[in-house]
């Protein structure tokens, strides 16, 4: 149990250290006491739903906030992400690929990786 702990709390660190780096500001969250979950809010203007669809078609599997909540308007814009199960990289690479689909489709974040995006 305390070795599934540590992997667990090192993915979700690497979950953290991505969506830092590649959303920044744009995405807030709360680091959770336990679980397999991280919940991300992202601009309202995001819609999760039709996100997840598109992210879907590029390998990236995620939880959009309206499925898992009982005011699915109020979720509209709120994703889970799982860290769970993938792999460290694969949790980097995930992050980094919604990050790129988000800007394509909705327009943030603005700046990814320190890099302002054009």
């Amino acid at each position: 149990l305390r070795k599934l702990c540590t992997v667990l709390k090192r993915k979700l660190d690497v979950l953290e250290e991505a969506l830092d780096e590649y959303f920044g500001t744009t995405a807030e969250f709360e680091i959770p006491k336990g679980g397999i979950f991280l919940w991300v809010t992202l601009p309202d203007n995001v819609d999760t739903m039709e996100l997840s669809r598109i992210a879907a078609t590029q390998g990236v599997a995620l939880n959009p906030g309206p499925e898992w909540s009982t005011t699915a308007d109020a979720a509209r814009s709120k994703l889970r992400l799982c860290f769970g199960n993938p792999s460290e990289q694969d949790i980097r690479d995930g992050v980094r690929v919604l990050a790129e689909i988000c800007y394509r489709e909705y327009g943030v974040p603005v700046r990814s990786a320190n890099v302002q995006r054009s």
